[in-house]
C-alpha cells in the first residue's frame, strides 16, 4: 500500500522492521539495555549491532587497563576515546547522523547525549561507574562524584557552569538540582528520538520524523502531547483511519485533560471526512 501526499506519493509509513525495532526498544527500556535500545532506534540489523558493541567493547577493554593501571576513570575514557578521535559535532550539530550510534561510532562525532552514550557504554564495560545526567540542551555524564563533559572531550564542570548550561537552553527557569540526578535508559532513549525527529523535520525527511514520533510514543506511553503530534502527521501523510484511531485513543485515555478534549475534536472532523 502507498500514501498519497500533495507532493507525490511516499511508501508505507511503518515497515514490519520498524514494527520489529518498536518490539525491541520497548524491552530494551524495560530491561535498561542502553545500547539495544540505540540500536533499535537506528534500526539496525544483527550484523550492524554486532560491530558496533565490538568496537566498544574494544574501547573498553583499553579503558579497563588504563583505570587498573592507576588512571582516574574520567581520565581513561578520555585518553582511549580521545586517542580514538571522539569529539562534538559543532558544524553539522543537527544532522541525523549525530542521533545514530552506529553513525558516531564509525565518525567519531556526534551530539552530546550520543557522544555521552558512547562513553557510558564503553565505561560500563570497563566496569567504570558512569551515568548519564540530562542536563536541559545539553547532556553530560555523572563519574567518580563530578560531571564530565564528553562533548566537549571530557572536561569536568563545575555547578556554575552546569547551571550556565541550563539556562542557555532554559532562559527565566531556576536550576533544579534534579537536572543533576542520574537518568534512565528510557528518558535517554526519549531524548535521542526527540533529537532525532527534529533532524528530519530541519532536512525536511517527514518519514523520518513520523518514524522517530511513533518510537518515541511507544517510550513515553503516558505523554498526551506525543499521541497528540502522532495523530497529526498521520493526518497529514492521509492515513485517516490510523489518525482516527490515535485520536480515539487519546479521547479515552486522557479525557479529563485539553489532549483528550482535542482528540475527541479532531476525531469528530475526521469520521465527517471519512464519510463524505
Amino acid at each position: 500500500r502507498e500514501l498519497v501526499l500533495s507532493a507525490g506519493v511516499i511508501p508505507e509509513l511503518w515497515t514490519d522492521a520498524d514494527t520489529r525495532a518498536e518490539e525491541a526498544l520497548v524491552g530494551a527500556v524495560r530491561e535498561g539495555d542502553l545500547l539495544s535500545a540505540l540500536v533499535a532506534i537506528e534500526g539496525l540489523d544483527e550484523a550492524a549491532a554486532m560491530a558496533v558493541a565490538r568496537q566498544i567493547a574494544g574501547w573498553s577493554v583499553e579503558a579497563r587497563l588504563l583505570h587498573e593501571g592507576g588512571a582516574s576513570a574520567r581520565d581513561a575514557l578520555r585518553d582511549v576515546l580521545g586517542a580514538a578521535g571522539f569529539a562534538g559535532d559543532e558544524e553539522n550539530y543537527f544532522a541525523p547522523d549525530n542521533s545514530r550510534i552506529s553513525a558516531v561510532v564509525a565518525r567519531r562525532r556526534g551530539q552530546p547525549i550520543l557522544v555521552s552514550c558512547v562513553w557510558i557504554l564503553t565505561g560500563r564495560g570497563a566496569d567504570i561507574e558512569i551515568v548519564g545526567v540530562g542536563l536541559p540542551g545539553h547532556f553530560v555524564v555523572g563519574i567518580e562524584g563530578l560531571i564530565a563533559d564528553p562533548f566537549g572531550g571530557g572536561a569536568y564542570l563545575s555547578l556554575e557552569q552546569c547551571r550556565e548550561l541550563a539556562a542557555r537552553a532554559v532562559p527565566g527557569r531556576a536550576f533544579d538540582s534534579e537536572w543533576l540526578a542520574p537518568v534512565s535508559v528510557g528518558a535517554i532513549a526519549a531524548r535521542v528520538l526527540k533529537n532525532l525527529a527534529h533532524a528530519h523535520k530541519l532536512a525536511e525527511d517527514e518519514r523520518g520524523v513520523y518514524r522517530a514520533t511513533r518510537l518515541l510514543a511507544a517510550v513515553e506511553p503516558d505523554e498526551a502531547p506525543v499521541w497528540i503530534e502522532l495523530a497529526r502527521q498521520s493526518e497529514a501523510f492521509g492515513a485517516w483511519p490510523e489518525a482516527l484511531a490515535i485520536y480515539r485513543r487519546v479521547a479515552r485515555r486522557f479525557a479529563d485533560r485539553r489532549e483528550g478534549q482535542i482528540g475527541e475534536m479532531k476525531a469528530i472532523e475526521l469520521e465527517s471526512k471519512t464519510r463524505i
